[in-house]
């Protein structure tokens, strides 16, 4: 037998193992899920610790120049077009040559 197919028997082992406990398992089975998941997002701590760290000392350096709302320049809506001259444009309703 193959590597391959000795360990896709095991799987099917393991997996008619786990249905045969039923709701037995599945406590143990969730704890050790939420515990991996868990140890798995403390290894980005020291990421996160130095990402907000960096940008809190920048905060404090740079002041509110270096986060800003875009509060100081006003900003006028686009111009409306009317749909209806767009549609009467002659360029909508010839076909273009590139298609073709």
């Amino acid at each position: 037998m193959s590597s391959q197919s000795i360990q896709s028997m095991r799987q099917i082992k393991i997996l008619n193992q786990q249905r045969e406990q039923g709701n037995k398992g599945l406590v143990p089975r969730a704890k050790l899920l939420l515990s991996l998941g868990g140890t798995f997002s403390l290894a980005f701590g020291p990421l996160i610790i130095v990402t907000v760290s960096l940008f809190a000392g920048l905060y404090l350096y740079f002041g509110q120049s270096f986060v800003h709302d875009g509060s100081k320049k006003p900003v006028a809506p686009p111009p409306y077009i009317d749909p209806y001259e767009l549609l009467e444009d002659d360029m909508i309703s010839r076909p273009s040559l590139d298609v073709f």
